[in-house]
């Protein structure tokens, strides 16, 4: 295993009249376009509830591979508040949201 961390881009936009889904992944270093598989992915995120630690699995549907991630305390509030859409008024500086 390399020692060499992977980062990449995530973007994601959905678009409010059509409801159609984009995304796009980059390579941090060289700023190449990652092609992606079309996929479906179950992010579950559960608490030890002696530690407090919050712990992430993803698992792969179409294969059952499953990979564990372990996370602070802000986990779940970060998922929820930087990944999912909440119908909330929007800041300024931030991407639109989809009509509903």
């Amino acid at each position: 295993m390399s020692g060499e961390p992977l980062s990449l881009i995530v973007w994601c936009r959905q678009d409010a009249h059509t409801d159609v889904i984009h995304a796009r992944v980059t390579y941090v270093e060289t700023g190449e376009t990652m092609h992606v598989d079309e996929n479906t992915l179950l992010l579950r995120i559960t608490t030890d509830q002696t530690s407090g630690v919050e712990r992430c699995s993803i698992r792969h549907v179409a294969t059952g591979r499953v990979a564990h991630v372990q996370g602070g305390p802000n986990l779940r509030t970060f998922i929820n508040d930087c990944v999912l859409w909440h119908n909330e008024p929007e800041q300024s500086g931030t991407p639109e949201k989809p009509e509903t």
